[in-house]
């Protein structure tokens, strides 16, 4: 009885002990397959696909920030842009200009004093009053201004007239009701989708647009002032990008690629973050913006209508996927986009750019803009004006263009 008690321990032992070895070689396996695949991957050139690095505040990579803390790096620029632009100035106003050469952190400008002073006076404005909405700006005050306008400028204008006591009124000045006309009523409006709809139906329907898969474009980028540079595109749907504009120093490349984005020019090779990276997909209005409209947005209602040029427009209010708000303006007559309005919220105010489209012409079974014109709030960034004489569907692309640019070797 002992002994057979023994033999059974025994036989759980060995048991125990060849499930534990066949467990480490499952392991060993496992691990050498997972590494000869990696490796095989390698060689092969796979490319897999990172996650965008979180982006930093301006105060974890610039120096001597004192108001606009824990602000994303990627909004500083544009924030300062406004200011300068709200005033009527240019960054020399407050800044340090030594050489040549912008000196931001340097404290010596009494301007730059003033304008804490006026930030944190505009923060505590929309924390207080505004409910925590940037609501109040520079702007508001300034209107391209260095110093706010506090009176009205004479003489003012008179004062419309009140419309005349209509006959049949009684003694109090007020008609009976067969008399009184029926207040403007709004009109009726079609829907987010109805004008969705109408817009995917001109420029080509849906079938055409699902057959793309690239896009190829090329033609020049101009300013008001004159200068135009040979300017190119190429785009894979769903979310990458290339484009290249040819300057007298070089060439300068922003290439997107999923969830990452750079910018590539004599300086270097940058990476795009944050918002900057999510804008720099209105830089490619075709696979981007234009042909799938209905899937960049979380909620779209109609807010009115406008006129651009003399044209009736439907007005559309969007919210993107990013939470950034949008304003859409597409034709009544035709359906076609012809603007869309896109507002960076920052902590010391909203910051609209601009994007006009024209000149729609046939491509391959599409309508597509041929014109499109790009407006800054920044005196410092003239509007662009693009042109392009060549619009290719289908064309087979090198996706290694897409990848990160390496960075230029200097003499």
């Amino acid at each position: 009885m002992k002994r057979s008690k023994i033999t059974e321990s025994l036989k759980h032992y060995i048991l125990k002990v060849v499930a534990l070895s066949f467990v480490a070689l499952a392991s060993f396996i496992s691990t050498s397959f997972s590494e000869v695949r990696s490796s095989r991957d390698q060689s092969s050139g796979t490319t897999i696909t990172q996650a965008a690095p979180t982006e930093k505040t301006v105060e974890q990579v610039f120096k001597n920030i004192k108001v606009l803390n824990d602000m994303p790096q990627s909004q500083l620029y544009p924030a300062m842009r406004f200011m300068a632009a709200s005033l009527g100035t240019q960054c020399g106003f407050c800044h340090v200009i030594r050489n040549g050469l912008l000196d931001g952190p340097a404290d010596d400008k009494p301007e730059k004093q003033t304008a804490r002073s006026m930030i944190k006076m505009v923060l505590e404005i929309n924390k207080t009053i505004a409910r925590g909405d940037a609501e109040v700006s520079c702007y508001t005050c300034h209107r391209g201004r260095s110093s706010p306008q506090g009176f009205p400028t004479l003489p003012l204008p008179l004062p419309t007239p009140l419309p005349q006591t209509p006959a049949g009124a009684g003694s109090s000045g007020v008609a009976d009701s067969s008399s009184r006309t029926s207040p403007n009523t709004r009109p009726n409006l079609p829907s987010a989708d109805e004008i969705l709809n109408k817009h995917l139906t001109a420029i080509g329907g849906k079938m055409t647009i699902d057959r793309i898969n690239s896009l190829v474009t090329k033609g020049t980028s101009a300013t008001r002032n004159g200068q135009s540079l040979a300017y190119e595109t190429a785009q894979i749907a769903p979310d990458k990008g290339y484009e290249a504009f040819v300057t007298p120093s070089g060439t300068s490349e922003r290439v997107l690629n999923g969830a990452r984005g750079w910018l590539k020019n004599a300086d270097g090779v940058q990476e795009l973050l944050g918002q900057r990276l999510e804008d720099q997909k209105l830089s490619f209005p075709w696979m981007f913006t234009i042909l799938r409209l209905k899937d960049q947005y979380s909620s779209m209602r109609v807010s009115g209508t406008d006129k651009i040029d003399d044209r009736d427009v439907y007005v559309v209010s969007a919210i993107r996927l990013d939470n950034k708000l949008e304003h859409l303006y597409f034709n009544v007559e035709d359906g076609l986009v012809r603007r869309r309005i896109s507002y960076l919220r920052t902590m010391i105010g909203t910051i609209p750019q601009q994007t006009d489209f024209e000149d729609y012409r046939q491509v391959q079974g599409l309508k597509l803009p041929f014109t499109i014109t790009v407006s800054f709030v920044d005196r410092g960034s003239p509007i662009l004006i693009r042109k392009f004489t060549d619009i290719k569907l289908n064309t087979p692309l090198d996706e290694s263009m897409f990848d990160k640019p390496s960075p230029t070797k200097k003499p």
